[in-house]
């Protein structure tokens, strides 16, 4: 039985669908992400997994008569997803899932709901069409093919089958993005397996993390998602950790990973911890409005002058 039961029937099928998973206050994080991509031209499908509530936002969005709400010049859907697994082992099942049921007709892609993008909407219509499109990680983002915790997984994925890798990764890949014409739907099929065998390996089905780092499985998508582009025949397409905004030169996302989301930070009591603002930050505040509101204007307002204060506190306290 699938670990990605979900409440709602299918919807007419879409080009282009963007895909994202969230509960609790990641709905904030999510609004940027979506106002980010609909200002920069998007027009399809955002499908979006979630527990708990639907966001309070949605009430101020029209819906049409499917019952898909307006965000711009695109269409946004909910589906309730039950059951424990947690979302970061679901996201290759709930993509599978959109392919399957015919809401995704040709290209799909997965955001975290902490990202926001930085680039017009055009340059991932043309990054899709070479590949699974991907992004390295910075926290060993350099992987060799030769590393041991690679070398666990080969024994593991041989011991149940799969034989020798089918190309030698040298590089890891951040799971928090990936895109995908769905003709190269098996990349997610190798996923899922990769998940499965983490969990007959002592990973529960509703953690995230296990450990630390010199654990075989550490942080559990990603860690899967590696397998993956070990194992999958489907093209890749990569970018740099700078296409997450991991270091200087990107201009495609920010990435705000880690607990300090931009939506949680207190902006001043950071400065004067020699934390000023983030690039990531900063553009989360820009994007925290319109055409989702996911703030009052005078609440928006305060967090925009809390976060221009503390950056010029951050220009005396630093941390060196």
């Amino acid at each position: 039985m699938s670990d990605c039961s979900t409440s709602q029937s299918a919807r007419p099928s879409h080009e282009q669908v963007i895909c994202s998973l969230f509960e609790g206050d990641f709905h904030l994080g999510l609004a940027a992400l979506m106002n980010s991509i609909v200002r920069g031209g998007f027009s399809g499908l955002f499908w979006i997994g979630y527990r708990g509530s639907l966001p309070p936002w949605t009430k101020g969005l029209e819906r049409n008569k499917e019952g898909l709400f307006h965000v711009g010049k695109a269409l946004l859907g909910f589906e309730l997803v039950k059951g424990n697994r947690h979302l970061g082992q679901l996201k290759p099942e709930f993509l599978s899932q959109v392919i399957d049921r015919g809401i995704a007709g040709k290209y799909i892609w997965y955001f975290d709901p902490d990202i926001t993008v930085r680039c017009k909407w055009e340059f991932f219509e043309a990054w899709v069409r070479y590949g699974i499109s991907l992004c390295q990680e910075i926290t060993m983002g350099t992987m060799p093919s030769t590393h041991p915790i690679r070398c666990a997984w080969g024994e593991l994925a041989r011991e149940a089958g799969w034989g020798d890798p089918l190309r030698q990764q040298e590089r890891y890949y951040n799971s928090g993005f990936v895109g995908m014409d769905i003709a190269h739907r098996d990349f997610l099929r190798q996923w899922i397996a990769a998940i499965r065998l983490a969990n007959r390996n002592g990973v529960k089905p509703d953690q995230f993390q296990k450990g630390g780092r010199a654990q075989v499985f550490f942080t559990i998508d990603q860690d899967t998602f590696n397998i993956a582009t070990m194992y999958s025949h489907m093209p890749l397409s990569a970018i740099g950790p700078e296409g997450m905004g991991f270091i200087p030169g990107g201009f495609i996302m920010y990435h705000s990973v880690g607990p300090s989301k931009p939506w949680r930070k207190k902006f001043l009591r950071s400065a004067f911890r020699a934390l000023p603002p983030t690039p990531a930050d900063k553009h989360f505040l820009e994007y925290a409005d319109g055409p989702i509101l996911s703030y009052s204007s005078l609440s928006l307002k305060w967090r925009r002058m809390c976060a221009g204060i503390a950056v010029l506190v951050g220009r005396f306290y630093r941390r060196v």
